[in-house]
This record gives C-alpha cells, sequence and structure tokens, in this order.
C-alpha cells in the first residue's frame, strides 16, 4: 500500500492530509495545519499536515 492510500485510511473524513515531503513542495502556494506525528501502519511514524486553502496571490 502506498503514501497516498495510508494518508486517506488514517485520515479525518472531510480532510486532505499530507506528509511532510508533500507540505514542503506546496507550501509556497497552500496553506497548511500541522496534524501532528501519527503512527501509519508499514511506515512507522510519520509529521501529517492538514491541506486548509490555496493562498491567495499577492497583490
Amino acid at each position: 500500500m502506498g503514501i497516498a492510500s495510508r494518508m486517506e485510511s488514517h485520515g479525518i473524513p472531510g480532510t486532505i492530509q499530507v506528509t511532510a515531503a508533500t507540505y514542503q513542495h506546496l507550501q509556497d502556494n497552500y496553506v497548511f495545519q500541522e496534524r501532528g506525528i501519527i503512527p501509519v501502519k508499514g511506515k512507522g511514524e510519520m509529521m501529517t499536515y492538514f491541506l486548509t486553502a490555496k493562498k491567495r496571490p499577492d497583490s
């Protein structure tokens, strides 16, 4: 099972949960809320974040 599937199965309904690596790639364009470290079956403990919004372009 891949990491994306694990994020979905360990997530909270109605949210988008991402790994720290995904957060690092997207943080300039999106707003995130830190969820914290969670145990992920087959992967160990992982830092996760919730994607909450797209950032507005600078005016």
